[in-house]
């Protein structure tokens, strides 16, 4: 038989009270996708796991403060991303700043991009070289941007839901993906007009 499914507010309620099965459950059930935009945030191992044990220290600590106002694994990545993002923030500053990006994105290198991974997506994805460009240029965006675009592109979270994950307006969100994009565009023109020269 299947195993019984218990509903996240019993799963909750059974945690509070120090079920230790129930606390093993929680982290089961989002250890992955922590740890997973823990290193997309940061892009290093090592504190990509500091984040995982501080998260669930931190979820357990503090579950008895859970409203449900949100699902429990939005309330789990929005503690995730915030010790994430402090550590980002800890880092020293980059020199160079992308607030006018968008003057710096040319509009034949879009259309380069957009022509090159448009003419065949599923070659674009499975091409490693265009994977390992794309992360080591999400590791060169500002916190700000990455953690918007790891969140909605990556983990497929909604604008929303990034909001209220991020305490940002909806407004800046969607700013902050926009600008995000057009600086992964802009780092990935150069890869992508080899590819057409290629194909």
């Amino acid at each position: 038989m299947p195993e019984e499914i218990i509903p996240e507010s019993q799963l909750v309620a059974k945690a509070i009270q120090g079920d230790k099965t129930a606390l093993a459950d929680i982290v089961a059930q989002n250890e992955r996708l922590v740890y997973n935009t823990a290193l997309r945030l940061l892009a290093d191992p090592k504190e990509a796991e500091c984040v995982l044990q501080e998260t669930f220290l931190k979820v357990f600590q503090a579950l008895p403060e859970f409203k449900a106002q949100s699902s429990l694994s939005t309330w789990i990545y929005r503690i995730a991303t915030n010790y994430a993002l402090m550590r980002i923030r800890s880092r020293k500053k980059a020199p160079s700043s992308i607030d006018d990006v968008e003057s710096q994105v040319s509009s034949s290198s879009l259309e380069n991009f957009n022509r090159s991974v448009g003419n065949n997506p599923l070659r674009a994805v499975m091409n490693v070289e265009l994977r390992d460009a794309m992360e080591k240029a999400i590791a060169e965006l500002p916190a700000k941007f990455r953690s918007v675009f790891v969140l909605k592109d990556i983990e497929g979270y909604s604008l929303k839901e990034i909001a209220d994950m991020l305490a940002l307006s909806l407004a800046a969100v969607k700013s902050n993906l926009h600008r995000a994009r057009l600086f992964l565009r802009d780092r990935l023109a150069e890869f992508a007009e080899h590819e057409v020269l290629k194909y």
